[in-house]
């Protein structure tokens, strides 16, 4: 992680789930997910609104300024909160444009730590809470402690080693997280050099990947698209608008420039075996059988 990891964490696992209390005590739903705003200001990431799922009921999202309690007991709301925001039947009709939902959008799907480099699966999300009571988000376990955690091994997952992943340090996979990420100046994919974010675009499906290329600046999507494996740079320009392409083989020095324009007038042809994943093909570990002839 790129600061330290707060001495004491909440998981989101076991944070949601518990009954929602209105003022005078009647039930009005259970914690169903969390919300943070991944805007463009500086500083740590608080958790800014909740969603109350409710049996019969459509689920609503409610301000965190409006819980005065919140832990393993129950949440309690205060007398003075408004009316609850309806969230709509797809649970994105209310949130803001910049606005994820930690259980929907990062728990369980895949992120790309951007500085280890790696590929993996979100077991849990760390939150810590702040001295003023709101809920800090602190980054994401990818460890088999969080597996263990969710179930219902706590004393096993408390002899495990934390395999936590800071929140700046991450890209989400996940369809709506990957998009906020991208449209998110702080976030991590743009401050990446060329090699980090070739790296980051072997790891991503083919359209994901032409996501990335399109919103970075051409100079550094050019020296990506150079430190890349050939054929994963060809299949990720192909799946871009001519325009973004034509801008990013114009940020090339001029000798590898004329090869990528040459390359990409061919008619393209299924040469070895390295290929980007798609959303259905999950990536595979070549074994010593595969690389025998």
């Amino acid at each position: 992680m790129t600061r330290e990891t707060p001495s004491v964490l909440l998981w989101l696992s076991r944070e949601t789930g518990q009954d929602v209390v209105d003022s005078d005590g009647r039930k009005v739903g259970r914690v169903a997910d969390l919300s943070v705003d991944l805007d463009s200001h500086a500083g740590p990431r608080m958790v800014g609104r909740m969603l109350v799922k409710r049996r019969r009921a459509t689920d609503f999202l409610v301000p965190w300024a409006t819980v005065t309690e919140f832990g393993h007991a129950g949440v309690v709301l205060s007398d003075s909160a408004e009316l609850p925001v309806p969230a709509g039947d797809s649970k994105t009709d209310e949130l803001h444009p910049d606005e994820i939902l930690l259980v929907r959008d990062v728990l369980d799907s895949q992120i790309v730590d951007v500085v280890g480099q790696r590929l993996a699966r979100v077991a849990d999300v760390a939150l810590t809470r702040t001295p003023n009571d709101r809920l800090e988000l602190v980054g994401v376990e990818v460890g088999f402690g969080g597996v263990l955690r969710r179930l219902g091994l706590p004393a096993l997952a408390a002899r495990t080693r934390k395999d936590v992943v800071a929140w700046a340090d991450l890209h989400l996979t996940s369809d709506r997280g990957h998009t906020v990420q991208l449209d998110t100046p702080l976030s991590a994919v743009h401050h990446l050099d060329g090699v980090g974010l070739a790296a980051l675009v072997d790891r991503l499906d083919v359209q994901s990947a032409a996501e990335v290329l399109t919103t970075t600046d051409p100079l550094v999507a050019a020296r990506a698209v150079r430190a890349a494996d050939p054929l994963v740079g060809e299949r990720v320009l192909r799946a871009m608008p001519d325009e973004d392409v034509a801008d990013i083989i114009a940020a090339m020095p001029d000798k590898h420039a004329t090869r990528w324009r040459a390359r990409l007038t061919r008619t393209p042809t299924l040469l070895g075996r390295r290929f980007l994943r798609s959303q259905t093909w999950p990536r595979r570990r070549r074994t010593p059988t595969d690389m025998s002839p």
